[in-house]
Order: structure tokens, then C-alpha cells, then sequence
């Protein structure tokens, strides 16, 4: 979009330019759409900063080796001493299932979507939970939409926030998309520490924590 300004008095004195004015065409920027890779990486840099605030003094890696462990997120607090911290984020176009469109138009046609669609979504949900649960991780957390939280939280309550044992509950942290503005993110549900499997977690020492650098690191 532009639009035209003018520009009176062109030229210096004695000029004889001087007295006329030149149009300026003036373009209005507009802002691209981001793309979902665009958006994923703002979420990571929302979520990381929370841990940052949080944690003391943490060392966060961003997608560590997936075969070591699954997670989008790891931090490593106390200068990559202490606790692993571990975050799987899932936008909308990880939650819901394939083919969901805009919301129906009236009370048989949602029913219908309900019938076809939540099902899918509740197995999207468990086949996440159970890679969460199973994290070699200290402390494990799910980052989703602030919109979602409410059926997701709903759908972890029934799959469960704890482990067998009792030791450990799965944490939930809500991103805020605010526009142009930067993404927040808070902790909606408080994790709690897991036991870990020590052949596991010497793993992720050898083959993370000891050869790469932190992405993300406080220096002091």
C-alpha cells in the first residue's frame, strides 16, 4: 500500500527549482504472514527465556540429538550441573488431527466433527504423552498454545500427570502469541522431579552435555 506526501521548497537558494514541490511515494510496508517454522522458533525462544528466568543458571540446548533424547528443549541448570530440564512443544498443527477446518456451522454438524475428530486428537495426545513420560529428563514439560490448555490439560489429567511410582508429575508451560509482539510463555502447571535412569542420563552427559556447547548460556 503507498500513499503520496509532497515535499515544498525543492532546491537551495538561488535555485531554480526552488518553489516546486516533488510528489514522495511513501510504501507502507505489510507485514508476511509467518510461516509455522517461523512460529515454532518464536515458541522456542518464548520458552527458553521462561526457563532462563526460572532456573538457576541454566545451560539450554535447542533440538538435542533425538536419539538420545526426544525433546525440542533441553536445559541444564547450575552451569549444566544440576537437573536436566526437557520441553516438547506442540503448536495447533501438532495437536489437532488431519484434515479439522474451520469450526461447523451448526449443532449436527459439530457433533459429527466431535465424533470423528476428538477421538484422533485423544490419540495424538496419548502417543505425546507416552514419548513425554518416558523422557530421560529430571524434570519433563509440555509447552502448548495458552488457547489449547484447557482441552489438553483435560485429556493429560485422564492419561495421567504421574508415573507409576509417584515420582515425577509432568509439567505444562502456555505460550501467548501476542501479534508482532514477542511470545510469552508461564509455567500453568508446576512439574515435578522424576527419577531418571542413571545409564540413561550418563548417556546424555557423554554425548551432549560434554561435547557441545550450550546454545543458549548466562555468561558471567
Amino acid at each position: 500500500m503507498q500513499h503520496c506526501g509532497t515535499i515544498s521548497n525543492l532546491g537551495g537558494p538561488g535555485s531554480g527549482e526552488r518553489g516546486r514541490k516533488a510528489i514522495v511515494m511513501v510504501a507502507k510496508a505489510e507485514v508476511k504472514p509467518l510461516t509455522p517454522r517461523q512460529r515454532e522458533g518464536r515458541a522456542v525462544n518464548a520458552v527458553a527465556q521462561l526457563l532462563r528466568r526460572t532456573l538457576s543458571v541454566p545451560n539450554i540446548y535447542i533440538d538435542p540429538p533425538g536419539s538420545t533424547i526426544a525433546a525440542d528443549l533441553l536445559a541444564v541448570d547450575h552451569g549444566g550441573a544440576g537437573d536436566l530440564h526437557a520441553v516438547e512443544i506442540k503448536l495447533e498443527k501438532d495437536l489437532a488431527p488431519e484434515g479439522l477446518r474451520a469450526p461447523p456451522s451448526n449443532t449436527n454438524e459439530h457433533n459429527q466433527m466431535y465424533a470423528e475428530w476428538y477421538p484422533k486428537y485423544c490419540q495424538k495426545l496419548a502417543t505425546i504423552h507416552r514419548q513425554l513420560m518416558s523422557m530421560p529428563a529430571h524434570f519433563r514439560y509440555l509447552a502448548i498454545p495458552a488457547d489449547s490448555f484447557v482441552l489438553v490439560s483435560g485429556e493429560l489429567g485422564r492419561l495421567g500427570l504421574f508415573p507409576a511410582d509417584g515420582i515425577g508429575r509432568l509439567g505444562v508451560i502456555t505460550i501467548h502469541e501476542k501479534g508482532e509482539a514477542s511470545p510469552t510463555s508461564e509455567i500453568a502447571i508446576a512439574p515435578e522431579r522424576f527419577r531418571v535412569d542413571p545409564t540413561k542420563l550418563r548417556s546424555i552427559e557423554t554425548r551432549i552435555l560434554a561435547k557441545s556447547r550450550p546454545d543458549i548460556e548466562v555468561r558471567i
